[in-house]
């Protein structure tokens, strides 16, 4: 008969074997998680894009409701994203400590539900400005209320370190896709029909991550709920340790600079400057979007070349000349260069937010607290900031002061800064 197999072949044989299933059980499960991942970024992307098809037209019709005066128009948009800042300090919290409870989705799904009915409302009744003033002071809140989740479920698919910033990086780059069509349809579609058109997109967001996004957060990893810890200046916590405390101020100077709070002065911008009308400002913000992609591949790629710590530094250089470049625009070929430097630098908080995911985890804070702490210290500052570029600007192109690019020239500053606050990060 056959020879019986010695016993160490067969166990080798046996462990071979094993190897081979638990890589293909790896592989499966990268796929599904790439899978889970590339649902959720396309679900960034048609919120973003909701999000956008109103920007270059909220403006617009705030100034005709204020039968054209350009400065009354930059401080009630200061106002109104103020306000929406102020909201996001009682929400991100409470949100934040819930979706590490109870998982990613439901918040995921709220954001976008809520923003469709508030923005049907302004559809029907656009000569409102009570209205629009209470759609911008909620809708904005709920931006951050989605980004939050979103981050925090890229953090439960891949955990938190160097490796982040690629993922992160192309969360982006669907965000930049959202901010490129969404003016655009925005722009030709105009005044309330741009609202309406936006809802149905808030709409298609819900109705994409109910039936293609399942829960990420694991049950091991849930925290039980703590309304102590849900109160508005709950983001202190990250100043109780030098690592996280270095690394939120350079988010938050950083944030001076977001395109979410510079997008209204842009208008009043290129209104004032270049005489743009709706349609020409709609291009520049779909301009805007494309730099954001092209931003979100070279970021994913210079982050994997030279590591986050070298990324961060190109990044703020480039979003410096680009404020600099933007606040002395007077034609079309220097608005161009800065759209082309602004490639280099809208994502220049990635790698830092993903070293504060791994900095807050040392110090007990789950990955949704941690974005809610982020995201309510940057609304600690957009309670003031907007208010400050509308002030400033109106005051720096009243009484014969012809500086319009005033708040552009402080976001370089304060750009600077944050590179020589991230500069000293221990233990990066």
């Amino acid at each position: 008969g056959r020879a019986t197999p010695p016993p160490q072949t067969a166990d080798m044989a046996c462990a071979v074997l094993a190897k081979v299933e638990d890589a293909a059980a790896q592989e499966a499960e990268i796929r599904r998680k790439e899978e889970i991942e590339t649902n959720l970024v396309l679900s960034y992307g048609i919120f973003m894009t909701a999000v956008t098809m109103v920007v270059p037209t909220r403006a617009p019709m705030v100034l005709g409701i204020q039968r054209g005066d350009a400065a009354a128009t930059a401080r009630t948009m200061g106002l109104m994203s103020s306000c929406a800042a102020a909201l996001e300090l009682f929400l991100n919290p409470v949100f934040g400590r819930l979706s590490d409870k109870f998982g990613r989705k439901p918040f995921l799904l709220f954001a976008p539900t809520l923003d469709a009915f508030l923005h049907i409302l302004v559809g029907a009744f656009p000569r409102s400005l009570k209205l629009n003033f209470l759609d911008r002071m909620i809708t904005g809140s709920m931006i951050f209320s989605f980004i939050a989740p979103v981050n925090a479920a890229l953090v439960d698919l891949w955990g938190a370190g160097e490796h982040l910033v690629p993922r992160l990086a192309r969360a982006q780059m669907f965000f930049g896709v959202g901010a490129a069509i969404g003016p655009f349809i925005g722009s030709k579609l105009g005044g309330a029909r741009s609202f309406q058109a936006s809802a149905v997109m808030f709409l298609a967001t819900t109705a994409w991550l109910w039936h293609k996004f399942p829960e990420t957060l694991r049950p091991e990893n849930k925290k039980e709920f703590d309304l102590a810890a849900c109160t508005p200046w709950r983001f202190l916590r990250l100043f109780k340790d030098k690592t996280t405390a270095t690394l939120a101020t350079t988010i938050g100077l950083q944030s001076f600079g977001d395109y979410i709070n510079i997008y209204d002065i842009n208008f009043l911008y290129l209104r004032t400057v270049m005489d743009f009308g709706q349609a020409q400002v709609g291009n520049f913000a779909t301009c805007v979007g494309l730099s954001q992609i092209v931003n979100g591949k070279f970021m994913k790629t210079l982050s994997q070349e030279v590591g986050g710590k070298k990324a961060t530094l190109i990044s703020n250089i480039a979003w410096i000349l680009a404020m600099g470049c933007l606040g002395t625009s007077r034609n079309v070929f220097k608005l161009g260069l800065a759209l082309l430097l602004m490639a280099g630098g809208h994502q220049r908080a990635t790698a830092v937010s993903s070293y504060l995911q791994v900095a807050g985890k040392d110090i007990g804070m789950g990955s949704a607290e941690i974005e809610g702490a982020k995201a309510n210290f940057t609304a600690v500052l957009k309670v003031f900031v907007p208010i400050l570029y509308g002030n400033l600007f109106a005051f720096f192109t009243s009484k014969g002061r012809n500086f319009p690019g005033a708040p552009y020239f402080l976001i370089a500053a304060l750009t600077a800064m944050s590179q020589v606050t991230f500069s000293t990060v221990p233990n990066k």
